[in-house]
């Protein structure tokens, strides 16, 4: 904040060299291209690549210029300077046949073809700090080659059908043509575009997990499935499942349900056969059009062929290819012999630097056998995609076919630094590496696309499988899926460091982009020829990951199994004790308060002690505390948050968020105790303490989190102290800045235990309205299942409120559902609502039923900040079934206790029945005398229905009062209504 004022006093920006050309800005001094603006991720050698072209432009400059631009002093092959242009035209948008800027001089070089305008002039010093440009989702990697009646049909198909699969070979090109079908449709998608990626899955019961995550619901749903449908019922969203062949019953299973459910969203799929549903429309993809053999062409007449323009772009791309009428018939027989499979033609078209057509032809008959096809007069498309994958892989050097194989590891996109490292188990130096992976690329084998200053390399999925098959075989891989869970360890504790330091949504973008691999390391490690050890470590390196994203239920699983191996194998204290916190807080947001939440917290005290570490014995009795409140046993509780307050007491500079959260906890336990005066104190100096803070660091993230955090407990506690109105800001504080932030999960804490409760309590029915519908919307996102009954509490006690006499029996049920899920915390008061629904609609019974279960839990859990309104709920039955002394007696006692715990709104609500009900007994005077001083403490929340009842009641009685001078205390009641 106080670099951008002072940047604001140094004037609006700097005088700088731009190259501006088309809609983009070229800032050389600032390493800065602008679309519009805003920056473009660029990687560092393609902008040293750019900014040559661009200063050079129009003329031609040399492959060896711009290697010594881009690589100073470095030998590399050519294919690293075609894979790093190549990235550079896409970002540019200048994929197409005839290039915008960057234009190819065969065998020569390239030249920069737009027209360019040099000024120097004042550049905000702001821009390079705008937000990234957002990447399409997904972006397309290539250019599409003759699918434009497919795109056409499939787009619209989706408009009048739900579920659109298409099926086909492998290498048929479904992916390319779903991206395409999904960017045109997208107009039609209020709520954008879902791409499920399950070709980053070889496990099937991870495909819940693989959707839930591409959807960004986080949280614990106890159904992922159910959780999806639920998240997408209300919005219009295209979900693409891509490569669903592998892991086809989950997706099936899935397709169903999703048709089954009502919902504006569309569903494509893509698969090698179809997913088999009732209600599925299936298209399936052909191959390109190729001219027939024998048939004598021009090149501008086979081009119009898609299988020849997609063979002549890719040689032209990577070889500087030029087609010629000679070489019509040899490049025809090639697309026909390949099935106009676009993968197999790439792979192809990709050895033109080594071969001309006419050898190629020749190559491809000897190594594929196409001239003695099958009995049936074809080979079938998979098999000749194999067939060319197995030909491409052949005429590689034993470094890059070894290399090809290694890279099949790695589920996901990877950098060459990943490759590096596991190469080296099989012999391959950094070296070999760079230059294979430049090959690999140039014979379409791999794919690679920027990556912020670097590049990202994919194997697509039919060359993933085979190359998997060549590393099995290859003895010197035998180490490569031990390396690639080594390297994701390696990253996963560096994110660990990274998490203090670095801008929270670049931790996340950076860390959650690796998930694949996490999974697929982790699932090696605990399987049969994997290393627990090494599992076990990284599930510890993992929780910031899981934690930090709320992917609560994948979590859970993973926490468990390895604290259970943990228990068995060698393993320290202080990992076994993170992994029992871990998987603790994990399952505090559980649907059910089970055992194993408590098995968990009370082994990560014991490990922590064990360990000797003050602040994990912290962590874990913090915990431990919050768990046990959440299922009423305040006492207990109480005890081990006094033990973490006197860890903290012994080093208050060890660890401020765990001595704050330790002080916050034993505050709120005291709060339920009925200890008010020692609660608010320490609520109030922990809300003194943290501020908004306005950047984006860790630390500050942290500042706010803690700033919310404060305001889940201190507002409850200044209602019961008469202070409404500072109550429902401070919860409005909360909500606002959790929603700032984007902390989802915060956010329906601090609905739960603050905004809604004092909603509720205050009569603000708009603000209870507001709240339960927003953190329903919380609940489709970060699916955390111990809000969902709270919030149908809530929703049925607006309900029953606004006058819907069925509501009453919605209550009972959430009130049943928390009972049975054991979220017992403030069960009493919940109850009592409930007995007060049942008054108002006469049904006594029931109504003394819920009141005695609600003292019998507030009894038995210790919460003894609620006693006071049970007694006085329990008070108005008596009167109610004609007891008045029986509930006189018990007003009173609630009055007394209301006064022992400082709980002031307690005390209006009782001495306004209690006054009432004197005044019905003809004890006008003390009924005013009891009242009016305790309406006098009061200097906000006149508005609320407590107060609103008293003033109405203390109105009543001031004639009379008036005239026998027994009226003390009206004069401010006065001086307010004026």
């Amino acid at each position: 904040m106080r670099a951008a004022t002072e940047t604001r006093q140094r004037g609006a920006g700097r005088r700088e060299l731009t190259y501006c050309f088309g809609p983009f800005r070229l800032i050389p001094s600032r390493q800065l291209l602008l679309l519009k603006g805003r920056p473009v991720k660029l990687g560092g050698r393609a902008f040293e690549l750019l900014q040559l072209l661009v200063q050079r432009c129009g003329e031609l400059v040399s492959k060896t210029e711009l290697m010594a631009a881009a690589w100073p002093g470095t030998f590399l092959h050519d294919s690293n300077l075609k894979v790093n242009m190549w990235s550079l035209r896409r970002s540019l948008g200048d994929t197409q046949i005839e290039p915008l800027y960057i234009a190819t001089v065969a065998r020569r070089g390239y030249k920069f073809i737009a027209q360019v305008q040099i000024s120097i002039g004042e550049v905000e010093d702001d821009l390079a700090l705008a937000e990234p440009l957002p990447p399409p989702s997904p972006p397309l990697l290539r250019g599409i080659v003759g699918r434009e009646a497919e795109i056409d049909e499939i787009t619209g198909l989706l408009t009048g059908n739900r579920h659109v699969t298409l099926a086909g070979a492998g290498g048929i090109g479904k992916t390319t043509v779903a991206l395409a079908v999904a960017q045109a449709f997208a107009p039609q998608c209020r709520d954008g575009v879902c791409f499920v990626d399950l070709a980053t899955i070889s496990d099937p019961t991870l495909f819940g997990a693989a959707l839930v995550t591409a959807l960004g619901i986080r949280g614990n749903p106890d159904n992922s499935l159910a959780a999806a449908i639920d998240y997408l019922r209300p919005r219009q969203i295209l979900v693409i499942l891509d490569n669903c062949e592998h892991v086809l019953p989950a997706a099936t299973i899935f397709a169903g349900r999703f048709m089954a459910d009502p919902s504006p969203c569309r569903l494509l799929a893509t698969s090698r056969e179809p997913l088999g549903t009732a209600t599925e429309h299936v298209v399936r993809l052909g191959s390109l059009a190729s001219p027939k053999p024998g048939h004598a062409l021009t090149a501008d007449q086979a081009v119009r062929f898609p299988a020849v323009q997609l063979f002549v772009s890719r040689a032209a791309e990577w070889a500087d290819y030029q087609f010629v009428d000679d070489d019509c018939e040899a490049v025809a027989a090639i697309c026909h012999s390949l099935d106009g499979l676009p993968l197999a033609i790439e792979l192809a078209a990709a050895q033109i630097g080594r071969f001309n057509p006419r050898q190629l032809v020749e190559l491809l008959d000897q190594n594929l056998g196409f001239r003695a096809p099958a009995a049936d007069g074809a080979p079938p498309r998979h098999e000749t995609l194999m067939a060319t994958i197995d030909w491409s892989f052949r005429l590689l050097s034993q470094r890059e076919a070894r290399l090809f194989g290694l890279l099949s590891v790695f589920s996901e996109a990877f950098e060459v630094e990943d490759a590096v490292f596991v190469a080296e188990a099989a012999g391959l130096t950094p070296v070999d590496v760079v230059t294979g992976l430049g090959s690999l690329v140039a014979k379409s084998l791999l794919s690679a696309q920027a990556h912020g200053a670097n590049l990202r390399y994919r194997l697509l999925d039919s060359t993933c499988r085979y190359a998997g098959e060549r590393r099995r075989a290859d003895p010197a891989c035998d180490q490569a899926l031990r390396r690639h869970a080594q390297r994701v360890l390696t990253l996963f504790e560096q994110s660990e460091e990274e998490w203090k330091w670095r801008e929270p949504a670049d931790w996340t973008q950076r860390y959650l982009g690796r998930i694949a691999d996490l999974r697929a390391a982790l699932s090696w490690a605990f399987g049969e020829h994997g290393d627990p050890v090494l599992g076990i470590r990284l599930t510890v390196a993992a929780i910031t990951l899981w934690s930090e994203t709320s992917i609560l239920s994948e979590a859970q699983a993973r926490l468990a199994a390895a604290l259970a191996l943990a228990k068995t194998v060698p393993c320290d204290d202080l990992s076994k004790t993170k992994l029992a916190c871990a998987l603790g807080w994990s399952l505090f947001y559980a649907r059910k308060m089970s055992n194993e939440n408590e098995i968990a917290w009370l082994d990560a005290i014991h490990f922590a002690r064990r360990a000797g570490n003050i602040e994990y014995q912290q962590r874990a009795l913090v915990g431990f505390g919050f768990y046990l409140l959440q299922i009423g046993e305040v006492p207990r509780a109480t005890t081990y948050l006094e033990e973490a307050t006197e860890l903290a007491d012994r080093d208050r500079d060890r660890d401020l968020t765990a001595t704050s959260e330790a002080d916050r906890a034993l505050a709120w336990a005291r709060a339920f105790a009925g200890e008010l005066s020692k609660s608010r104190p320490v609520l109030d100096r922990l809300a003194a303490t943290y501020s908004l803070a306005e950047s984006r660091s860790r630390k500050d993230a942290n500042e706010v989190y803690r700033f919310i955090t404060v305001r889940f407990n201190l507002p409850f506690v200044a209602w019961m102290q008469g202070q409404a109105e500072y109550a429902a800001r401070l919860a409005s504080d909360a909500v606002d800045a959790a929603d700032r932030s984007g902390h989802w999960v915060s956010q329906s804490n601090a609905f739960g235990l603050a905004a809604l409760p004092v909603a509720l309590e205050t009569g603000n029915l708009d603000g209870l309205a507001s709240y339960t519908e927003r953190l329903r919307r919380n609940l489709e996102r970060e699916r955390i299942s111990r809000w969902v009954p709270v919030e149908r509490y809530f929703s049925a006690c607006l309900r029953e409120l606004r006058g819907d006499p069925r509501a009453v029996e919605d209550i009972r049920a959430a009130i049943d559902e928390l009972i049975e899920c054991r979220f017992l915390m403030r069960i009493g008061s919940y109850l009592a609502v409930l007995a007060r629904a049942y008054l108002r609609q006469g049904r006594i019974a029931e109504a003394r039923q819920a009141i005695t279960r609600a003292i019998e839990h507030q009894e038995r859990q210790g919460e003894r900040w609620c006693r006071p309104e049970l007694q006085r709920v329990d008070a108005a039955i008596l009167l109610h079934t004609g007891e008045p002394l029986r509930a006189e007696k018990r007003l009173q006692q609630a009055l007394a206790e209301a006064r022992t715990i400082g709980a002031l709104t307690f005390q209006l609500r009782i001495a306004t029945d209690l006054a009432a009900h004197w005044i019905a007994m003809g004890r006008r005077s003390r009924a005013v005398r009891l009242l009016s001083p305790i309406y006098n403490e009061f200097t906000e929340g006149f508005a609320t229905p407590d107060l609103l009842a008293a003033k109405r009641l203390l109105q009543r009685l001031r004639p009379t009062a008036s005239g026998c001078g027994d009226y003390h205390g009206m004069e401010p009641v006065h001086a307010r209504d004026a």
